[in-house]
């Protein structure tokens, strides 16, 4: 046998022939128990959802390991430097029995400073879907971390830090354009505590906030002030307060600069040689702002009402060789106000167009959740009354007591002796007419009878809430016509039979 082989060393070489040993695709790690991890304090962001990711979990299995760092204190043995959504998930499923969920294999790191762990700790959430509170609160941390890094010659890999501008960093970092960077710094910056909370609480859009931040503090307040009154704030109603205060500023600066010239121009006093003159300097001041001569005692300034005509709208007005004062339609018109929008101006009217459906979906969804939670109200003696909403096209049949029946889910443990008030709806809004019917026998659990619904017998109730007896009209008549000889008991007036008959087949005299 040769000098120098090993058959150990042969073994070896096979065994590692297959290993890449790169540290960028390689990393250590352990099999812990989730009870021995300990959440981050670094991490701000909101852990929703838990339980949806733990029914993935579930049913697909860990996808992703747990990034851990050895750091043991008196909540446990290693903190958690990502995956804590995942981490609560997996506490969940033990917490429902699925004990094997209890040990995650985990990547360890070495331990870092605080910025270098809040770095990786908002990169490592770069792609999840974020609130604008955890986006706002994201900037500001890792702007502050990469100062601070800066300032002490830290290096963060694949980005330069020394001659690179932080804004750009942050954008590669946050996966967020510049504008989107600066916006949100203007939000910080600038936007009044009382905005910012309803920022955060998602009652303010974005960009309506970011129009906001760009005011001064007693213009917010101002805004603030009409907010608390109409409860909305429109992007569009934002921009036009805004640009209305600019206008009062430009207005503000170009009188005094008027002033300054004017003053500068004309003096403070007269010329030293009609200082003297008195009343001559006057006149001579005075001749050459002669008001024009009237042009008549019947003059009158045009003022029109309106103009009609689109030609002077359109963007073809200055080469159309057909224009008219007084054109209405057109079939080559087009709107010049339309055509030369700004970017900035598309964008203001769809940022408006958003936050008044996205307002008013708001509203239809607290209608309708209002509705489908109707209460039942208990009366002194027991009797419950329940408040159902009911289609207008059965509404009136009840009214008028011709379907004495009610086929409902059983969701408010229906009883004999209830009252159902029925709200009439049409097209899916409440008419505001009611009526009220007494339940007086309740099927359930019957043949061909669908789980959990119930069929009721109803009557309608009169003002008094006292059943209604409808009477046989017609049968009244007849009694009348048979046996009535027309005289008013206890009393001394006599009425014909076909009197007495009109009034009660037709609700009048005949």
């Amino acid at each position: 046998m040769a000098t120098g082989y090993s058959v150990m060393d042969a073994l070896n070489k096979n065994s590692k022939a297959g290993i890449d040993e790169s540290p960028r695709a390689r990393f250590r790690t352990k099999d812990i128990s989730i009870f021995k991890m300990y959440r981050n304090k670094l991490n701000f962001y909101d852990l929703a959802d838990i339980e949806e990711l733990a029914g993935d979990i579930l049913m697909y299995g860990l996808k992703q390991n747990l990034e851990v760092v050895y750091e043991p204190n008196e909540q446990g043995e290693y903190r958690i430097v990502a995956g804590e959504r995942r981490w609560l998930a997996l506490k969940h499923l033990v917490g429902q029995g699925y004990k094997d969920f209890e040990i995650a294999t985990c990547k360890l790191t070495t331990p870092q400073d605080e910025d270098e762990e809040q770095v990786e700790i908002i990169i490592a959430n770069a792609y999840r879907t974020k609130s604008v509170k955890d986006i706002i609160e994201e900037e500001q941390r890792l702007k502050a971390c990469l100062e601070r890094m800066k300032a002490d010659g830290k290096k963060v890999k694949g980005y330069d830090l020394k001659t690179g501008r932080l804004r750009d960093v942050i954008s590669s970092m946050l996966k967020m354009s510049k504008t989107k960077i600066a916006q949100v710094e203007s939000i910080s910056n600038n936007l009044i505590p009382e905005f910012r909370e309803e920022l955060n609480k998602e009652r303010l859009t974005f960009s309506a906030a970011y129009e906001l931040s760009g005011m001064s503090a007693e213009k917010q307040q101002e805004a603030l002030e009409k907010y608390k009154e109409t409860g909305e704030l429109s992007y569009t109603e934002i921009k036009d307060m805004k640009a209305e205060g600019q206008q009062v500023a430009e207005n503000t600066e170009a009188a005094r600069q008027q002033e300054d010239v004017s003053q500068s121009d004309i003096g403070m006093n007269p010329p030293e040689e009609l200082e003297t003159e008195g009343e001559n300097w006057e006149r001579t001041a005075s001749a050459g702002y002669e008001e024009h001569p009237a042009a008549g005692d019947d003059y009158q300034t045009p003022h029109p009402e309106g103009i009609t005509s689109l030609c002077y709208s359109c963007t073809e007005y200055e080469t159309c060789n057909v224009k008219t004062g007084t054109c209405t339609k057109c079939d080559q018109y087009k709107n010049r106000a339309e055509a030369y929008k700004t970017d900035e101006q598309r964008y203001s009217e769809e940022q408006d167009r958003i936050d008044k459906e996205t307002a008013k979906k708001l509203r239809e969804q607290a209608d309708e959740e209002r509705m489908n939670n109707l209460p039942s109200d208990t009366k002194e003696n027991g009797q419950k009354v329940h408040h159902i909403k009911l289609g207008a096209s059965f509404f009136g049949e009840v009214e008028r007591g011709e379907k004495t029946f009610e086929l409902r889910k059983n969701d408010r443990d229906y009883k004999k002796g209830d009252i159902l008030e029925m709200m009439e709806f049409k097209d899916g809004k409440n008419t505001g007419r009611t009526v009220r019917v007494l339940v007086t026998y309740i099927l359930t659990e019957f043949a061909g009878l669908e789980e959990g619904y119930c069929i009721m017998a109803t009557c309608l109730l009169n003002e008094n809430g006292e059943p209604l007896e409808r009477a046989d009209i017609k049968q009244i008549c007849a009694d009348i016509r048979a046996n009535g000889d027309g005289y008013i008991e206890g009393g001394d007036e006599v009425i014909s039979i076909d009197k007495a008959v009109g009034i009660v087949e037709g609700g009048r005299e005949v």
